[in-house]
């Protein structure tokens, strides 16, 4: 077979191209410490190199959400930690109300604090993330999970509770909202709310409403009817004497409940375990409604405390000592209440407690698999110096004796033995 001069050319010059190319190829993987850098240095590592990226990926989002959801349960159990705290000073001071020997200056004191107390639990109970956004509203997150509307906290957020997955198989509670909170506990006793109405002259009036016999007040909300009564003042001459009276109707169907019973402001009503006192006489046309509500709402129950106890006064006479007992009789069903408020703090603060642990064991879960895929990683894609840099000194040594064997061979020629 003959050979021209441009195949040997030719031929010589594809040898010095392949060695070059190889020895660029060296040096990269030299300059960045990797075998592979693209798919045509090897195809099937590349193939692995790309799964466990893609693994370590699914793994980094799972540690970013294990971080977001463990900064949210922390804030959670650090303003679940505030309210024990002000619900163990209340039950002091709730038990210090009752002592021997308090006067009605020292009550009313321990009034003022409670309700200094109540604020700093309704502030705590709209707590704020960085974001501003309301930890305890669920899903509403935009607006306060709780406002004092008409005399009483209601909760205004909804039931979500945001879910974040963490692993694999596994998904956790990322946020509590404010109703399973404060309002998830069950209190036996019922508290009126009281809706004073307008009378003829345009006048409203003022008015305290106070449960002197809790037992008795539910009994009857329980026999009667949820939607309360109302109490009307009809004209001077509906009773003899004449003189200030009232009657008294069932809401849900009118019916009249009790007709022109004659009022005395120095007693003031006391219809079912209730005693209700004007802060001035009442007039023909007064109108007041008492509903009952559940005491299922944190801020409603400590805000009846701290009001029952403003109001209280200590007998003047060692005759008549009914109002005292009744007082008694509150502040000890106060302290179950109380009593049954901290135990539903304390249960689901140790279910936040519980999912940070969650939490721990699965960051370290995705931290071992973590190093596992960037040790598989490593012994696919990273390079052995020491092989890599023999490998150039052979590929240095190729390039040059091509490059010698190219001049001897350009070089040969029939001429030079025609001379």
């Amino acid at each position: 077979m003959r050979l021209s001069s441009f195949q040997v050319y030719q031929q010589s010059l594809n040898g010095i191209n392949k060695t070059t190319t190889e020895i660029a190829q060296t040096q990269n993987q030299l300059s960045t410490g990797q075998r592979v850098n693209i798919g045509s240095d090897d195809p099937v590592a590349t193939a692995k190199i790309l799964a466990v990226e893609t693994e370590l990926s699914t793994i980094d989002r799972y540690q970013k959400n294990i971080d977001a959801v463990d900064s949210r349960l922390q804030r959670t159990e650090n303003v679940l930690s505030n309210i024990e705290t002000i619900l163990d000073r209340l039950n002091e001071l709730v038990i210090k109300a009752d002592g021997v020997g308090m006067t009605n200056i020292e009550r009313n004191n321990i009034s003022i604090e409670i309700s200094e107390r109540l604020l700093e639990l309704a502030s705590l109970t709209n707590s704020q993330d960085e974001k501003g956004d309301y930890i305890f509203s669920g899903f509403l997150n935009s607006k306060p999970a709780f406002i004092l509307e008409d005399g009483q906290y209601s909760y205004q957020g909804d039931e979500g509770v945001r879910h974040e997955k963490i692993a694999e198989q596994l998904t956790i509670a990322s946020s509590d909202n404010g109703q399973s909170l404060f309002d998830g506990f069950v209190i036996n006793d019922y508290i009126p709310v009281a809706e004073v109405g307008i009378n003829n002259s345009g006048d409203e009036q003022s008015l305290t409403v106070n449960v002197i016999d809790q037992d008795q007040y539910n009994l009857v909300v329980k026999d009667g009817d949820m939607q309360g009564y109302e109490i009307k003042f009809n004209m001077f001459n509906e009773i003899v004497p004449n003189g200030p009276n009232y009657s008294i109707y069932r809401i849900s169907d009118g019916v009249l409940v009790e007709a022109n019973t004659a009022y005395d402001q120095t007693v003031g009503i006391t219809p079912g375990g209730l005693k209700i006192d004007f802060q001035r006489p009442p007039s023909s046309g007064d109108s007041i409604t008492i509903s009952p509500i559940k005491q299922a709402n944190m801020l409603n129950v400590i805000d009846n405390i701290t009001k029952r106890i403003a109001t209280f006064e200590e007998p003047v006479s060692e005759i008549d000592r009914g109002e005292e007992d009744a007082f008694d009789l509150f502040i000890a069903q106060s302290l179950d209440g109380l009593s049954s408020i901290q135990e539903h703090i304390r249960s689901k603060r140790s279910s936040v407690g519980a999912r940070m642990n969650t939490l721990t064991a699965a960051r370290d879960s995705q931290e071992a698999l973590t190093l596992v895929g960037n040790q598989i990683l490593s012994d696919i894609r990273d390079l052995d110096y020491n092989e890599a840099v023999s490998k150039l000194s052979f590929q240095a040594l190729v390039l040059e004796a091509t490059q010698q064997s190219f001049v001897k061979i350009a070089n040969l020629s029939l001429f030079n033995y025609l001379k």
